[in-house]
């Protein structure tokens, strides 16, 4: 087992992390600013945080991470199992954001593309795809499981 690329793959996840709950962050002011209170779901402005695709991949990558420091901490002999259990999420994470990237593209290809709560950043009128944080999610996800298949073939 190559303990540099388990280091490497929690590296890539706390990344990921601090960059989707750094974004959670700045929607929930958004929101906040906006009037909102915490569990109120509908009739305000923006919407609330908690019904987008970006709380989700938040707690994604927050489990993943966790999920990838059990892995980097536990013994020789079961690091093959739960590698394999993480790729799972990753894989799941990565098809989740790369599906909202694909939405988002298609909201901007449209002539006259509505704003929408769900999407990236929630509420929004259609920006350019590649500037969204979905688009940066998807592509750490996407980083996270190549780093995890190496894991896995380093394993064998």
């Amino acid at each position: 087992m190559n303990r540099m690329l388990l280091k490497v793959q929690v590296g890539v996840l706390a990344i990921g992390t601090g960059f989707s709950w750094i974004t959670l962050v700045f929607n929930y002011r958004r929101f906040f600013a906006s009037g909102g209170h915490v569990l109120e779901l509908s009739g305000c402005v923006v919407t609330n945080p908690i019904a987008t695709p970006c709380f989700y991949g938040a707690l994604a990558f927050l489990a993943a991470f966790v999920w990838a420091i059990i892995v980097f901490r536990s013994a020789q002999e079961s690091v093959l199992k739960q590698q394999r259990g993480l790729q799972w999420l990753l894989t799941a994470g990565t098809l989740f954001a790369w599906g909202n990237f694909t939405y988002e593209v298609y909201r901007f290809m449209q002539i006259q593309p509505a704003a929408s709560a769900f999407s990236c950043p929630a509420g929004d009128e259609a920006i350019n795809p590649l500037l969204t944080p979905c688009f940066y999610g998807a592509l750490i996800f996407l980083t996270a499981l190549v780093v995890s298949i190496l894991n896995i073939r380093a394993c064998r």
